[in-house]
């Protein structure tokens, strides 16, 4: 009996290191399983990501480079420009009467190329209420204009191209105004309004609430013009303007 019961403990014993033997390796062999595993659905992640990923909106950081005339019309007349050339997000003006659209970052590039990023490179204020900034002082919405109340309005311009009738292929266009039409009205949240292309023209307006507001000064669509790409033949005058501003150093 004691050798059958000896027998039976070392054939258990035997058993027990086999389980506990195979464990051991399936935990082994499990680990860089697992391993492989993340590796594998990492790169399919990866993959997929790049697939899907649309294409970087404009304007881009270091490929686009655009200008949009702009204007301060206040009750019946354009104002100055305003003063500051201060640059931190590559939405700036040289105090010619152009916003210079070249981002510098992705705070000012693609659906972040906003008016906001532009007011504070100017130090200007554009609400409901008021528009500020260096160069034009305070202008209050609600004071009269010619006996009327005022408002704030922003009028983005697109440009048309020239009708075929009017002007012959090659010719020189002499007056850039009469080739800008208004496209949207914003009536409050300025801040938000986008820089969608290149040529655009904005005029940032006080004035009574159904007053007709014109596009920016002839000479700053022209400077636009000249400091831009273009698709128009322009018989105004040069620009000095450099067009390839670079990034501020850090």
């Amino acid at each position: 009996m004691a050798d059958s019961s000896s027998s039976k403990k070392v054939q258990r014993a035997a058993r027990t290191s086999a389980a506990s033997k195979s464990t051991r390796e399936r935990r082994e062999l499990g680990f860089p399983l697992a391993l492989v595993a993340v590796v594998i659905l990492g790169v399919a992640l990866v993959a997929f990501a790049r697939a899907s990923r649309s294409p970087a909106e404009p304007p881009r950081v270091g490929n686009d480079h655009w200008h949009s005339a702009y204007g301060i019309y206040d009750c019946d007349r354009f104002l100055p420009a305003f003063t500051s050339a201060a640059d931190p997000d590559g939405i700036h003006s040289h105090q010619d009467g152009v916003v210079h659209i070249h981002p510098w970052n992705s705070s000012a590039s693609g659906d972040q190329a906003r008016m906001d990023v532009f007011f504070e490179a100017m130090g200007a204020r554009v609400t409901d209420d008021e528009i500020s900034g260096p160069g034009i002082g305070v202008l209050e919405a609600g004071s009269d204009c010619n006996g009327e109340p005022t408002v704030i309005r922003v009028v983005r311009f697109n440009q048309v191209d020239p009708d075929p009738e009017t002007f012959a292929e090659g010719e020189a266009i002499d007056e850039l105004t009469p080739l800008y039409e208004p496209a949207d009205v914003y009536t409050d949240d300025f801040g938000d309004v986008r820089l969608l292309n290149d040529l655009e023209a904005f005029t940032i307006a006080r004035v009574p609430a159904d007053a007709e507001i014109p596009p920016p000064p002839e000479d700053r669509l022209q400077t636009a013009l000249g400091a831009s790409a273009g698709n128009l033949i322009s018989a105004g005058p040069e620009t000095d303007l450099d067009p390839t501003d670079t990034a501020p150093e850090e």
